[in-house]
């Protein structure tokens, strides 16, 4: 490295290309083979348009990024390490996945420190995969939850569908041709709750409708999730504790049909039942309704040929009842009858005996009584007569006495007449048409009238006297 110095400054400096050839230099001589390392992949960074890809590589510890650096792969070499990748793993290259790479380390004075990934081991991220994946198990095996949906007891018919899919999938369109168009022509209710289904996205969107499908459960019985049409790729993410977790806990049964027919992932294993495919779950639940249908259809014929053996059985029990009643009903009639000719003959010389005594008693009765009836009647007819003459007697006495009573109080009214009071001396004065009875209603000059026996007066009132009283 050469050195520059200037005239104004005693300092010795470097130019940038300067410094950062000498840093290249030194990588160049330092790492001069290429190297495995370990890492994850924080975001691919693929251009579909170039090829190229320039994933960002880190380490974390505890979510916390410890090292992060920037790689290229070259259009070429990408193809190639992507499909290695998924003929092996199942699954194509993407972010999160933690891998072992192949990388030559170059140092470039514009775009700085990379790494150029040259290879990869596919198998190292699949043991990454499997040891997620037991992961995921035991966890919730330690939780208690990994058999919680299978213990579910499902509707006996589960004809309410809440499907989780993507509406394009030819999956999808596979499940709702079978379940519409079955041979028997059940009537199933279904719901599309769209979702992406392959990549690291499938976690937070199926996560998101089941939690959708949770505040409607009422009107569910079962939910299924399928897929189809993308092959075994794509499932790393059906291992994820999370989504397991969320299809462990649900309240109403999963079904799965996510196109896999190898190892299960987490997901199907804890769901309360796994199809390979969308069609398999379709004949699943036709099935469960046939068998439903089937034990309805059992169960109204034995029901009908029971109801047949039980008519059968008590209408020979009614004829037996029947003829047993009829044989002794006959023989009770019969002795009935006998006895009722014989009571008849006792009851008619009872009652002719009977009658012939209250007769015997009527009649004496009725003579005492007609003696009696005489007797008494002549007793009352004097006893009448007796008391008319009191009666006519004491009315004689009170009218006698009062009419002397009217008499004098007659002559005492009289006597209270007007006319015989002023014919005693009396005289009745009045003023304007008033009788006076107190001077003090009068004053000086007034006119007053007086009446007495013989006529009447005029006089003129010239002073008046006060009574002492």
């Amino acid at each position: 490295m050469s050195e520059v110095s200037e005239k104004q400054s005693p300092k010795k400096y470097y130019s940038l290309l300067e410094l950062t050839r000498s840093i290249e230099s030194v990588i160049k001589k330092t790492y001069t083979s290429s190297y495995w390392v370990k890492a994850e992949i924080a975001k691919l960074n693929f251009y579909p348009k170039s090829g190229h890809c320039y994933p960002d590589l880190v380490e974390k510890e505890k979510g916390v990024v410890l090292a992060q650096i920037r790689a290229t792969i070259w259009a070429g070499q990408f193809n190639d390490i992507n499909h290695k990748f998924v003929s092996i793993t199942n699954e194509p290259l993407s972010d999160g996945m933690t891998v072992l790479v192949r990388t030559t380390i170059s140092f470039h004075a514009v775009y700085g420190l990379g790494l150029h990934i040259i290879d990869i081991e596919p198998s190292f991220t699949l043991g990454e995969m499997a040891k997620e994946k037991l992961l995921s198990i035991e966890r919730l095996k330690k939780e208690n939850i990994f058999t919680k949906n299978k213990q579910l007891q499902p509707a006996l018919i589960m004809q309410r569908i809440a499907i989780i899919s993507v509406e394009t999938s030819k999956g999808y369109h596979d499940f709702t041709k079978i379940i519409s168009e079955n041979a028997w022509g059940y009537c199933f209710f279904q719901m599309l709750f769209p979702a992406i289904l392959q990549g690291k996205s499938v976690i937070n969107s199926i996560t998101q409708q089941l939690n959708r499908i949770k505040i409607a459960q009422k009107h569910f019985d079962v939910v299924v999730i399928i897929r189809g049409g993308g092959g075994d790729i794509g499932l790393s993410s059906y291992d994820n504790f999370k989504l397991a977790k969320a299809v462990a806990l649900f309240p109403l049964p999963i079904i799965t049909g996510i196109g896999h027919a190898t190892n299960e992932t987490v997901v199907e294993l804890v769901a309360f039942k796994n199809k390979i495919t969308p069609t398999d779950v379709g004949y699943y639940l036709i099935q469960k309704f046939h068998n439903f249908s089937v034990r309805i259809q059992n169960a109204q014929s034995i029901l009908i040929n029971k109801s047949k053996q039980i008519s059968n059985s008590e209408r020979l029990k009614l004829e037996n009842i029947s003829s047993i009643f009829k044989n002794n009903t006959d023989n009770l009639i019969y002795r009935n009858r006998l006895n009722l000719v014989k009571s008849s003959f006792d009851f008619r010389h009872i009652a002719l005996s009977y009658i012939k005594m209250k007769k015997i008693k009527f009649e004496d009765i009725l003579l005492r009584f007609s003696q009696e009836s005489k007797q008494l009647i002549l007793l009352q007819e004097k006893q009448l007569h007796e008391f008319e003459n009191r009666l006519t007697t004491s009315v004689k006495n009170f009218t006698r006495s009062n009419n002397i009573q009217v008499s004098t109080l007659s002559d005492k009214l009289h006597l209270l007449e007007p006319k015989y009071i002023l014919k005693r001396g009396y005289s009745i004065t009045t003023h304007n048409g008033k009788i006076v009875t107190n001077p003090k209603s009068l004053q000086d000059n007034d006119i007053v009238e007086t009446q007495t026996y013989k006529g009447r007066f005029k006089s003129k009132v010239q002073s008046i006297e006060k009574s002492g009283k």
